[in-house]
């Protein structure tokens, strides 16, 4: 089951998401184009992710003492880009979408190419040795495309052409999403029900402290250089929320090591806990706020 619900299930359930975001939120072409009218904002998102991220891992691997494979697993994850999961965690958390998509359209398009040189200078310091790396990157890329832009892309065409179906779907087909990655997020646990009970653990510490960390910093640091609060959440989750999955593929596919896809599983399961914690945070805040101006 597991091979079929990672690779297969899961990119068909957030393709699905990213639709009902395109459908449902009114996103226009304006959107992105007020995004690339404000690069400054880009290149924040881009050094948070590209840059801090790492460092941030490379921290809690020294402070934790992590062994040489869990320590690889936590840096693995820091260089992978944010994913469609960050644009739907995005959505909810009320933030600026067209950012999201863009900032992981671009880390993703970078990624291919500081993944691989980063991860073997990692492990060459860390005292292992990989001959060979290599990613896919027209494969990336493609899948990146399929998973969130083309859906996007559809939801919106369908609500500019079709307002009135559109509007009448769009609950409908959010409550369907909602279900279905539910639904995987379950299907996940029980087929990784051993890598749920080695959460309880010092590794499992050190990717709860890498996950919360990310999203503090990101928070802190885009507030404090006055950037609105939609566009803080955007970065904030791309930041906070990498792509588990592309780690694993890495570590699977390409470099043949199920022990160094452990901790990304771990991070795909645990970053939930502090994720939704910040989205439920950010949106009771958005009501007292509310609920001042009302007063």
């Amino acid at each position: 089951m597991q091979q079929l619900v990672a690779p297969v299930i899961l990119p068909i359930v957030l393709a699905l998401i990213m639709f009902t975001m395109g459908l449902g939120l009114g996103l226009t072409r304006q959107h992105f184009v007020a995004v690339w009218r404000q690069p400054t904002v880009c290149l924040i998102g881009l050094f948070l992710q590209i840059v801090l991220l790492p460092v941030i891992a490379l921290i809690i691997i020294v402070l934790f003492k992590l062994p040489l494979m869990a320590g690889a697993g936590l840096f693995l994850v820091a260089l992978c880009p944010g994913g469609a999961t960050s644009n739907m965690l995005t959505f909810l958390a009320r933030g600026n979408v067209a950012l999201s998509i863009s900032l992981t359209a671009m880390t993703s398009l970078l990624v291919p190419f500081t993944l691989p040189v980063l991860f073997a200078v990692y492990m060459q310091f860390a005292g292992a040795e990989i001959n060979q790396f290599g990613l896919p990157v027209g494969l990336m890329i493609v899948q990146l495309m399929v998973v969130t832009l083309v859906p996007v892309v559809l939801g919106m065409t369908l609500r500019h052409f079709w307002t009135r179906l559109a509007m009448q779907a769009e609950r409908q087909v959010k409550l369907v999403a909602t279900f279905l990655m539910l639904l995987v997020i379950g299907l996940l646990l029980v087929d990784n029900w051993g890598v749920v009970e080695k959460m309880v653990s010092l590794t499992g510490v050190a990717v709860m402290t890498l996950s919360v960390s990310a999203l503090l910093l990101a928070w802190v640091i885009t507030r404090q250089l006055s950037l609105n609060a939609s566009d803080s959440r955007a970065i904030t989750m791309e930041v906070g929320v990498q792509n588990a999955g592309t780690a694993m593929m890495v570590a699977l596919t390409i470099l043949h090591q199920p022990e160094l896809a452990i901790v990304p599983l771990m991070y795909g399961l645990l970053m939930n806990i502090p994720v939704f914690g910040f989205i439920g945070w950010v949106i009771r805040d958005d009501g007292s706020e509310l609920q001042q101006k009302v007063s």
